[in-house]
């Protein structure tokens, strides 16, 4: 990804930008697929020439209903073409023909298909497309959710999910614009997040956001040297980040005092004149403060930060109080010269420039805020990096013996060439598949030398044995994180909110607003399932979703299983969970749960298998398929093995949470259940169709 000077970098168009990263790239890159199989010579360009942009469009409105709620423009088109739409997605027809003004075409391109473009653009910057919207080998292996391991993912404890995720951060390269014999400068953010960490182990979050969202390809040597230098200083570097790139424009540079027009001619707002007013008001006030130390001063200095405290912060505070004022009461004179006499717009010798440089500052801080806030949450999703409470790494120990230092580069240099093959070209690293040992450039003694440490550090014998001691440490440590962040109380609490999707603001809240409502519901489903239980089956292990390292949800794993699948060494019970009503359960649930519950139980002979299938609400019909299914015998679509009596019982929402609250156990459950579904008569006549058919034609 090439970057300006001064430009912060961004993985995420603000047109587009969400909060359910992981779950908004899925869903592009299924309809970017979908388009390549329904219009296969489609280009990715505008209408007339192509209909791929609208077509995506429609898709992603379609399948994100709930977070692209404002479309007017695209339904206002979508009216006036009526019953004109397929003459319009054939391109048979001319735009007066289809009944389009100019102004129609207008509002076409800017609000229908400008916002397919952007909305992609984040699956070019991580590499899972290229620029023509193409997936690429590394967007077709996060689509499927699955990639083949190298010896040292093997010993990871994370999903695939985790896994290309973690890969394409750690082959993220931001780039300068070339110079003039074609060689580009690189920064690689989420090596700079992996070594901060290992040399700090935990850090401020702030600090550490700053300082991975705000490094640049453009310093200078001797900077990059500082950085390196003071791994383990990082509020050094934070200052660094802020001082870099600002240049002081002339009127500031003299000390006289500025006039309003002088200053709005450097000092602006996009948004509102009015705010330059404040601006300007708080410059005043503080020269007024700085040539006489009274009350009176103090006094309206203070007041003015106290009514306009929002504007401010963000513009000269770095998103934080300009001044420590105490706590409680507005502090006197006395007290805040005490606590602000050494701030340098108080003390600097040249106040016009240290002005202007907390405005820089701020309005880089602004700026890095409003990007940081997505690479945080792919930096969660690659299962690596924790949040929560302060930034660290899940697994340190481990990293620091698998990871050779030397061989993760924060800064350098590319010809143009070796630009081309990591970024630049069809068939380009960044787009590969390419495990960990590929990006790191490990021979294959470096491999085994990493493993041999890895196993060393933590007294395990092989790469399975050291990944199944991480999981079960994750296992424990989830554990402990579900009963103290969701007891039993906060699933009852926040079940019944499933039933009003009004709630889902409330729900991403409580959980994690990074990942879609009916995946936290599998996640709170899941944890509930556990209470019931009383806690005697590994819960981490049995979740089919994606979590991030602070064991929140993110998306849900895919693999062709079911939800929740939870194995005792007698039985095995899976849970399938959705928030479809109950039209779209027809739709979309009958065959997947029907497929899940036929495998699992082929595959889990000779052991009892249990599927419920707990929804909001359930029809009569639902019902009774799910009882009717154990009556027949079916088969596996795997391998096409006989399966009998499958027991697939339906719950709600409603139902499960009265389970909950009345304290009854799975253990009481499946007796029940057994027996109810013990009485059903087998239909053993498995060639009643032949003998219709022979009867008819004997």
């Amino acid at each position: 990804m090439e970057v300006r000077e001064k430009q912060i970098f961004n993985l995420m168009d603000t047109n587009g930008r969400r909060r359910d990263v992981l779950n908004a790239l899925r869903i592009y890159l299924e309809a970017l697929g979908e388009i390549r199989e329904e219009f296969p010579d489609a280009a990715w360009s505008s209408y007339p020439e192509s209909v791929a942009q609208f077509v995506f469009y429609q898709k992603a409105v379609e399948r994100s209903a709930d977070v692209l709620r404002q479309h007017g423009h695209y339904d206002r088109l979508l009216e006036k073409l009526g019953p004109r739409l397929p003459a319009f997605l054939a391109r048979s027809q001319t735009w007066e023909q289809l009944g389009l003004s100019e102004q129609d075409r207008d509002e076409l391109d800017v609000y229908v298909e400008a916002r397919a473009r952007h909305y992609t653009s984040n699956l070019v910057k991580l590499g899972f497309t290229d620029e023509e919207r193409r997936i690429t080998e590394a967007g077709a292996a996060f689509a499927r959710g699955a990639t083949r391991r190298d010896e040292l993912e093997a010993m990871l404890p994370i999903d695939d999910v985790n896994l290309i995720v973690l890969r394409q951060m750690l082959k993220l390269r931001i780039f300068s614009a070339p110079d003039e014999a074609g060689r580009r400068r690189f920064y690689a953010p989420a090596v700079m997040a992996l070594l901060l960490l290992l040399q700090n182990r935990a850090m401020d979050g702030g600090t550490f956001l700053t300082v991975v969202q705000g490094l640049s390809p453009y310093l200078s040597p001797e900077r990059q040297a500082f950085v390196l230098e003071h791994l383990g200083d990082p509020e050094r570097i934070e200052r660094l980040v802020w001082d870099e790139n600002i240049r002081i424009p002339g009127d500031f540079l003299s000390d006289a005092p500025l006039t309003q027009d002088v200053f709005a001619s450097h000092i602006r707002n996009q948004k509102s004149g009015r705010t330059v007013e404040i601006y300007y008001a708080f410059y005043q006030r503080l020269l007024a403060f700085r040539e006489e130390r009274s009350r009176a001063a103090c006094e309206e200095l203070l007041t003015l930060l106290r009514e306009e405290k929002g504007i401010l912060r963000k513009a000269f505070g770095c998103g934080r109080t300009v001044f420590a004022a105490g706590r409680g009461r507005e502090p006197d004179l006395e007290t805040f010269l005490r606590e602000n006499g050494d701030h340098p717009l108080l003390c600097g010798e040249h106040f016009n420039r240290e002005f202007y440089r907390a405005y820089e500052r701020s309005s880089r801080a602004d700026d890095i805020r409003e990007y940081a806030d997505t690479t945080e949450r792919l930096l969660s999703a690659a299962g690596i990096w924790r949040f929560d409470p302060q930034s660290a790494l899940a697994f340190p120990e481990l990293l620091d013996e698998l990871l050779d230092r030397e061989a993760l580069p924060v800064f350098g240099e590319m010809s143009d060439a070796e630009f081309r093959a990591w970024e630049g070209a069809g068939d380009c690293a960044f787009r590969r598949d390419l495990s960990l040992a590929q990006i790191l450039r490990y021979e294959d003694g470096q491999t085994r030398a990493a493993v041999r440490r890895v196993e060393a550090a933590v007294g395990a014998a092989g790469a399975g044995e050291v990944r199944t001691l991480m999981r079960s440490k994750l296992s424990e440590d989830f554990r402990r994180h579900v009963e103290e962040k969701y007891p039993q109380e906060a699933v009852e609490k926040l079940l019944p909110l499933f039933s009003d999707r009004r709630n889902d603001g409330k729900i991403r809240k409580a959980v994690n607003d990074a990942a879609s409502v009916p995946t936290i519901y599998e996640y709170i489903v899941g944890i509930a399932w556990y209470y019931l239980s009383g806690g005697d089956f590994d819960l981490y292990a049995s979740l089919n979703l994606t979590l991030n390292a602070d064991f929140e949800p993110v998306i849900h794993a895919g693999g062709g299983e079911g939800d929740i699948v939870i194995r005792y060494e007698d039985r095995v019970i899976q849970l399938e969970v959705t928030l479809m009503n109950k039209q779209a359960q027809k739709r979309g649930e009958w065959e997947p749960v029907l497929r899940h519950a036929l495998n699992l139980k082929a595959d889990s002979e000779p052991k009892e298998v249990f599927t419920f299938f707990i929804a909001d609400e359930l029809d009569r019909n639902t019902i009774n398929i799910w009882r009717a299914v154990a009556a027949v015998s079916l088969e596996s679509t795997r391998d096409h093995r006989q399966v009998d009596g499958a027991v697939i019982m339906p719950l709600t929402n409603g139902e499960l949470l009265h389970l909950l609250r009345a304290g009854v156990s799975v253990d009481c459950i499946l007796p029940e259940v057994r027996a109810s579904f013990a009485k059903v008569p087998r239909i053993t006549d498995a060639g009643w169709k032949e003998e219709i058919l022979d009867r008819l034609c004997p």
